[in-house]
This record gives structure tokens, C-alpha cells and sequence, in this order.
């Protein structure tokens, strides 16, 4: 991605410590784009690019991404003359203390266990949703007119990926709303987010959201509550103003692409999940080979960067989001390896996203190539992308590839008893060409039949 000279990236964070007892308030995110100027700078790539040459700027300052937490009463934090404070820490040690005494042993202090993390993901301490899941709602009108569009396609992804309710609210609640269990508010103001004073955006205690623009400039931020032990209960963001025009679009220095990213990674906070940066350098994140992309809570949030923008990155993101469902204890989708004839996997050639490449058969090795989500709504996902049977054509030996998602006839697919994966608008099914167990050897449409390279084993 390039940036202009007088502008330069600034993402700052407060990741958050383990829960402990009582409600937290997770200050999992403060992120912007900081520019002298005073305007948003930051140039998107053209629709379509696969985001090789994304890579965020080097040299800059150490972002932080160290465990940090800001402890609140109640989910129900509102705003007072304008201003919301978000409170300070307390020590985790204090319920150890607590127990120590009621057993009449001495008191030892103990490290609280870092949160569950993986390749890309991190969560922010909680380490599950409400099984009920939530409702996104809007502070106000404008707010619910600017951020609806985005939050609903994050919302969707959302569903799919957990499994959990997600739903989405555009009817305003007003800025004196108290927040209950089970919702996320969101709203657009100018300049909202207050780091703590005296620590800057690395501050871990004492951020405040002011509604009279006082606050960091180009700076949008979210938060998790967790009143209950462990579990995200709710959570909030806010969208600095000056990422959009008067009229509610992005800027164009800041681009649709980049706006999708933006909204997915400031939800992505109010749920749960923290930077996924693999140290304090800005940028300093696992970079996917498929197609160049970092994770969506990767600060900066380059994420994808062709029309996959906005979802969750599938060998990433998705798989904290997956953790945090599993622990309100979910149904996930399947998610896993496809063995077939030769005990070879279905595997996306070269392990590249680019729409159209061949599915082949390849040596199981446990790259993301090989690890296909089987949805509800009959797809098979891999790299975010779908496995699709070209132009939907039912001709024995059609192509088949990957390919955007879109919800056609052509990515629909069901597995049938005898582990056949059948294309559901044909009735015809996977077969590997010629019954070949080689390397890179072609997966193909083909008539049912009862020979063994139609046969697959599929994650349950």
C-alpha cells in the first residue's frame, strides 16, 4: 500500500489482560491513521489487487500490544456530561489473595495464564461468547446510516463463522443508552477516543470516549466488556468522523477497501479478539501466502484487499472467532482436511486464492491449502474463497476451482452416504481424473459412479 509523504500510519493499541472476576472493561483497540494535516491519508489498493505489495510501513515507532486492561462496574457504562471513562485496573491477584485467605493458607502471588492465541489470532481475555450471541446496535441515526451497510456484511460473516446469533439493530438508542448483556453499540463521532492521560495511547487504565471532538485526532477505538467471568457479555466502539465525507462515504484516501477492513477489525475488539501483531513493531504480523493478506486484527488492519475485504481472514481471524464460539459452546462448522483415493488431500494448487486456481490432489501436509470449512449453506471454504464447479456446467470432466463466494448454484455441494461430495445442482460429483494418486493430479465433475476416486472423507 502507498502512502503519501506528508502522511504517515500511526495504529495504537491496549490489548487486554486476562479476565478476572468481576466486569472488565477491555480496551482491545485504539486504531488510526494519523496525518499532520489533519486528514485521513491512506491510499487503497484498486479492486481486485491481491495485496502482495500491502506490507505496512517499517521504520516507525513500536506499537504496543502488551496485555492491558481497564475494569468497569457494569456493561451498562453510559456517558456523563459528554464524557465515558472506562475506569482503572484491578489487580488479578486480588481474587487469589481472597481464596488464600478463606483457606487459611498464605497468600502467593500468581501470574494470570496469557489468552488463548494461535497463528494470527489472539484473544483479548475473555475466552468465550453468550451463547444467545448479540445484537450490534447504533448510538444514532447517522451513526446506524454510516456504519449499517458495513456491520451487516460483518455480521453475516459473523453468523457463518460461529454459528451464534448475530443480529444487527438500526434503530438509534440515543447516547444516554446503558448498555445490557448481549448487545455492541457502535457510533460515528468526531474524534471520540481519549488514550489515558499522562500514558498516551499506551496507556492501560483510564481511556475515556468524549463526544465534544476533544480526543485523539483520526483515531476510531473499541472495547469488550466482560461482567461475567471469562465471557464477552458486550462491548462498544467508536468511528472517528474524519475517515468519512459530510455525506457518509469513506474519504477517498481512505478507500472502501480499507473502510470494510476498518469496521470488521473495531467489531472484532467489542468480541473478543485483540491485535494479532507478534510483537510491539507496528506491522509485525503473519503475512498469509495465498494472497499477501495480514489478519484483520492485525494492526495496521490491511487484511484482504480484493473483494473478500471486510470478512475475516479464514487461516487468521476466524479461527479466534471460532475459539470464542467453541467456548459458549457452539456448533462450528466442520473444518479440517478432505482425504481421498491414495489417502491424498483436496488441495488449492499452489496454495494461491487467485479465482479459477485448479483443485487438485496433493500429499496431505497440513498447510491452510488444505483446510476447507464445510458450511451450513453447503459450501466448502478455503482461503475465504469457495470451491465452485466452473459456470456451474454439469459436462463430465468440468473444471473445478476456487472461486469468490457468492451464493450460487455452482458452490453448493452436500455429502452423501457413501462419501461422495456431490455438486448439488447437477447431482454429479468429485472425482479425481483417471483415478490418478500423483501429485497435482486434476479434481474433477464427473457421473456418480462406484469407483474409489469419488470417494472422500470429510471433517465431521
Amino acid at each position: 500500500m502507498r502512502f503519501t509523504g506528508k502522511h504517515r500510519i500511526s495504529i495504537v493499541a491496549a490489548a487486554a489482560a486476562a479476565a478476572i472476576v468481576g466486569t472488565l472493561q477491555l480496551p482491545s483497540t485504539a486504531f488510526g491513521t494519523e496525518d499532520t494535516t489533519g486528514t485521513a491519508g491512506v491510499e487503497s489498493p484498486a479492486e481486485g489487487t491481491d495485496g502482495a505489495d500491502s506490507a505496512p510501513p517499517t521504520g516507525e515507532a513500536p506499537d504496543v500490544h502488551a496485555e492491558d486492561s481497564t475494569v468497569h462496574g457494569s456493561d451498562g457504562t453510559v456517558f456523563k456530561d459528554g464524557v465515558m471513562s472506562l475506569g482503572t485496573q484491578t489487580a488479578p491477584k486480588a481474587a487469589t489473595r481472597s481464596a488464600a485467605a478463606a483457606s487459611g493458607t498464605p497468600a502467593t502471588a500468581t501470574a494470570a495464564p496469557p489468552p488463548p492465541s494461535g497463528e494470527g489470532w489472539k484473544l483479548s481475555g475473555a475466552t468465550k461468547w453468550l451463547a444467545t450471541g448479540y445484537t450490534i446496535k447504533f448510538y444514532d441515526q447517522k451513526s446506524a446510516d454510516w456504519l449499517g451497510p458495513y456491520v451487516q456484511a460483518s455480521a453475516a460473516d459473523l453468523r457463518r463463522i460461529t454459528n451464534l446469533p448475530v443480529a444487527v439493530d438500526t434503530k438509534p438508542v440515543g447516547w444516554d443508552y446503558a448498555r445490557p448483556k448481549g448487545e455492541v453499540i457502535m457510533g460515528v463521532l468526531h474524534r471520540p477516543c481519549l488514550p489515558p492521560a499522562g500514558e498516551g495511547t499506551m496507556g492501560s487504565t483510564g481511556w475515556k470516549i468524549v463526544r465534544d471532538g476533544t480526543g485523539t485526532a483520526n483515531l476510531s477505538c473499541g472495547f469488550t466488556s466482560s461482567s461475567v467471568p471469562e465471557t464477552v457479555t458486550s462491548g462498544h466502539a467508536y468511528i472517528d468522523d474524519s475517515f468519512f465525507t459530510p455525506a457518509g462515504k469513506p474519504t477517498a484516501a481512505m478507500g472502501e477497501t480499507y473502510m470494510r477492513n476498518h469496521i470488521s477489525h473495531e467489531l472484532g475488539h467489542t468480541l473478543g479478539l485483540t491485535h494479532a501483531n507478534r510483537s510491539l513493531t507496528k506491522g509485525d504480523c503473519v503475512k498469509g501466502t495465498d494472497s499477501g493478506q495480514f489478519p484483520v486484527m492485525c494492526s495496521p488492519a490491511y487484511a484482504y484487499q480484493d473483494k473478500r475485504a471486510g470478512t475475516y481472514v479464514q487461516q487468521f481471524d476466524v479461527q479466534g472467532l471460532r475459539r470464542l464460539a467453541a467456548g459458549a459452546g457452539a456448533t462450528l462448522p466442520p473444518q479440517g482436511k478432505v482425504t481421498g483415493i491414495g489417502s491424498k488431500c483436496l488441495d488449492v494448487k499452489g496454495g494461491k486464492a487467485a479465482n479459477g486456481t485448479q483443485i487438485q490432489l496433493y500429499t496431505c501436509n497440513g498447510s491452510a491449502a488444505q483446510s476447507w470449512i464445510l458450511g451450513k449453506d453447503g459450501t466448502f471454504r478455503a482461503f475465504g474463497k469457495c470451491l465452485d464447479n466452473a459456470r456451474n456446467a454439469s459436462t463430465n470432466g468440468n473444471k473445478i476451482s476456487l472461486y469468490d463466494c457468492n451464493g450460487s448454484a455452482a458452490q453448493r455441494w452436500s455429502v452423501n452416504a457413501k462419501g461422495q461430495i456431490v455438486h448439488v445442482a447437477s447431482g454429479k460429483v468429485l472425482d479425481v481424473t483417471g483415478g490418478a494418486t500423483a501429485n497435482g493430479t486434476v479434481v474433477q465433475l464427473y457421473t456418480a459412479n462406484t469407483n474409489k476416486r469419488q470417494v472422500w472423507a470429510t471433517p465431521k
